[in-house]
């Protein structure tokens, strides 16, 4: 978009309830009220919210169209074309970082949601774009900093989110509840993941057991990634004759 104009958080909200028909001030300011439907996920107070509108205008996205209402009268507001311009592009586009998953992009899959367009999408793409960071951070090796501690276990807790809304986004399926899997290997080790090293497709992950002894597995990177792999995890060593096997609770 050659006429594209950077927005504040707060700017990009208000234009996209305006998009969707919020059609005043204090209809957007309700909405982004902590107990409004999008004021749960990120609130804005109503100063705040008629200062993005003042900006929004300021900036041709939004024009003022009169005035309306018997009681209080209240100034009608549209988004122009260049604001919906705006708004569409910003619901499609994935957040840049891990930190902006609880605000931004929760905000974008409500507002998604709102207009019935589809979420998968934007999961998608934002898998994608957090992919290569989120192995960065999960394969680090532990180094007993809380600020690196954190930083691993906010990646992990971000890619299982998205793979779970997109499991909510699948089509449901009724199956008979079955028991636990049980295995006919008897080498079943407890031990504790020490590194874990991805490939363009198969993973290295190493693991100690309670003895000192290591054990090292080679399986696919989806595996790896499926089992949420990552140093200091307890796993289950399966060993059979030619090959070892990785399993997680």
């Amino acid at each position: 978009m050659a006429d594209r104009v950077e927005l504040s958080l707060g700017e990009y909200v208000c234009l996209a309830l305006l998009a969707d028909g919020v059609n005043h001030g204090w209809g957007i300011g309700t909405e982004l009220a902590p107990d409004g439907e999008l004021g749960r996920v990120w609130s804005l107070s109503r100063p705040l919210t008629y200062r993005a509108i003042d900006q929004l205008e300021n900036k041709g996205m939004l024009r003022r169209q009169g005035r309306h209402g018997t009681g209080r009268e209240r100034t009608l507001l549209s988004c122009t074309a260049l604001g919906r311009r705006t708004v569409t592009h910003w619901l499609d586009t994935p957040v840049e970082h891990l930190r902006d998953v609880r605000t931004e992009l929760l905000l974008k899959l409500v507002l998604r949601r709102r207009r019935n367009l589809p979420l998968e999408p934007l999961l998608h793409a934002q898998q994608l774009a957090f992919a290569d960071h989120i192995d960065a951070l999960t394969i680090a090796r532990p180094t007993g900093d809380p600020v690196d501690l954190w930083r691993r276990e906010s990646a992990r807790a971000v890619r299982r989110f998205l793979d779970a809304a997109l499991d909510e986004t699948a089509p449901t399926e009724v199956s008979e509840v079955r028991p636990p899997m049980r295995l006919s290997a008897r080498n079943q080790l407890r031990a504790r993941v020490t590194s874990v090293a991805h490939g363009g497709v198969m993973s290295t992950v190493k693991t100690v057991l309670p003895d000192g002894q290591t054990i090292t597995a080679v399986i696919t990177k989806e595996s790896a990634q499926h089992l949420d792999l990552a140093s200091d995890d307890e796993v289950l060593v399966v060993i059979k004759s030619t090959e070892v096997m990785l399993g997680k609770q």
